[in-house]
Order: C-alpha cells, then structure tokens, then sequence
C-alpha cells in the first residue's frame, strides 16, 4: 500500500518492525513497535515536523499466532493480541488524531479483518482484537467529526503476507471456501477502497466498515 501511494505521487510515512521491503524517494521508513508509546509519539512529532502535517493515516496492525481452540489459548495470548492490536492501534491514533484535530482535517483508516464477521474457531484472540479496532473506530468517527476527520474501516477477505502464509494451505483453502469471491483479494482492490475514504468528496462517509469478499 506504501508503494502504490508512493507511486502516485505522495509521501509515505511509514513504519514496520522490520526494516522497509522497497525504496522511493517519496517513502520515509522507520523500524518502529508500535506498541511502544513513547517511540509512537517520537515518529508521530518528527513527521509533523518533517512534512508540516499529516492528511491521512492507514492503520494496520496485525500478528498472526496458531490457530489454537479456547482451552488451549493461554489469557496470556490472549493479552498478548490486545496488547498488540488493540492497543497499538490506539497508540497510533491517539497520536495522529492529536496533529489532525489542531488541523481540523484529517482522513483515518483503521483495518480489521473479515474474522470479525466469520467467528471462526482458533481466532478467539485475533477475532476479539479486530472486532474491539472496529468499535474503536466507530466511537472516533461520532468524536472526531466535528473537526472534520473521517475515520473508517477496511476488513479484508484472505490477502496472502508473508504472516497468513504460515498458517498453511489447509487453513487458506478453508477461508476461500467461506468467501462469496473465491480467491485473495489484490493490494490494488484494498487501495481503491482506501481511495474512496480518502475522496475530497468523501467527508460524510465515517464510521462505516467496508468488508471486501462477503461470506456466505
């Protein structure tokens, strides 16, 4: 996604825990766990600084563990995809929506997942994660508003990253089986979805969930 905005014109203010899998002049990388509240803060302030403003944030934020059933899903686990969902989410937000508000502009997209609709076995942590970034969302959409900032979700079908790929093709095969679309969905498909939240023209659509692939 980094790459396609790059390629159409923008800067790209980006961060991964690792290091950055392509370079642009117009994409700025920092090895970052957003996790980690202060290290949030520090990127946040040095890219206002850097480029005078942020106009748009894409939040994505994902781990992937084994499929495990409830008994045998430690609450540690379970802490540990609140922790890293969840409240990295939040941490990411709350301090982008700090530049935007003093903006009073700002487009948000938080991405979630079609597990959250699936209810599917051994996703008892990574479901409830997302499910919570989607009601986070929806109370920022009704806060935000009034200093027009749009904030909205992207729940995608199955992408294959290098994180859904080791969970083998039993378990990929089975999430096509449930998708009224029978195949992954392309990084370009997920960009014209963010296109439109982005849209000049899209300042009332907030506080909506966009599912790409519905399930049968």
């Amino acid at each position: 996604m980094a790459e396609y905005y790059c390629a159409k014109g923008l800067t790209v203010v980006g961060c991964s825990r690792g290091e950055a899998t392509f370079e642009h002049p117009e994409y700025h990388h920092t090895t970052l766990d957003v996790t980690d509240e202060k290290a949030v803060r520090e990127w946040v302030r040095a890219a206002k600084k850097a480029f005078g403003g942020i106009d748009a944030l894409v939040c994505n934020v994902g781990m992937v563990r084994s499929a495990l059933l409830m008994p045998v899903t430690a609450p540690a686990m379970v802490r540990e995809f609140v922790e890293g969902i969840v409240m990295a989410t939040y941490n990411v937000c709350y301090e982008v929506t700090k530049v935007m508000v003093t903006q009073r502009r700002g487009r948000i997209v938080n991405v979630a997942s079609i597990m959250t609709q699936l209810h599917e076995p051994g996703t008892i942590g990574y479901s409830t994660a997302k499910s919570a970034v989607v009601e986070m969302t929806k109370v920022m959409a009704k806060e935000l508003v009034r200093f027009g900032i749009t904030c909205n979700v992207l729940s995608p079908s199955l992408i294959m990253t290098s994180a859904s790929t080791r969970l083998g093709d039993d378990w990929k095969q089975r999430m096509l089986d449930l998708q009224t679309v029978k195949r992954t969905v392309e990084i370009e498909e997920l960009c014209n979805v963010v296109d439109f939240f982005f849209d000049d023209r899209s300042g009332c659509i907030t506080g909506q969930v966009v599912h790409t692939c519905l399930v049968d």
